[in-house]
């Protein structure tokens, strides 16, 4: 039950902030992809996806749309953990009215499972 409840909740975050987030006008957004370990879903104001780079840091990519490719972890990210993957995303500027406004965030477009 906690668990359904969890993914309730995140699904309900992810949706509401896809809705209310405006992306700023006029600017460009720089994109990239990093490969990496998954490491889990953290949810907070918005939901997070994680992961561990090749050198080990942690990295941190906002869900505010997610594709179809990104659902298999929001629904199964315990089970998901420890799977190589390669994050597609986009740094810009987004309203993060819980931040004070307009911040500078990476953004998961896309993930792709590695082997």
């Amino acid at each position: 039950m906690n668990s359904l409840l969890k993914h309730t909740a995140a699904v309900f975050c992810t949706i509401f902030f896809a809705a209310a987030s405006l992306s700023f006008a006029g600017s460009k957004a720089s994109k990239g992809s990093t490969e990496g370990t998954f490491a889990g879903i953290e949810q907070g104001d918005y939901a997070h996806f994680l992961i561990k780079d090749k050198k080990g840091q942690r990295e941190s990519f906002f869900i505010l749309r997610p594709d179809r490719s990104v659902q298999s972890y929001l629904d199964n990210g315990d089970e998901l953990k420890g799977r190589k993957v390669r994050v597609f995303w986009e740094e810009r500027n987004e309203n993060i009215p819980e931040a004070g406004g307009k911040q500078q965030i990476k953004v998961v477009t896309k993930v792709e499972a590695r082997t």
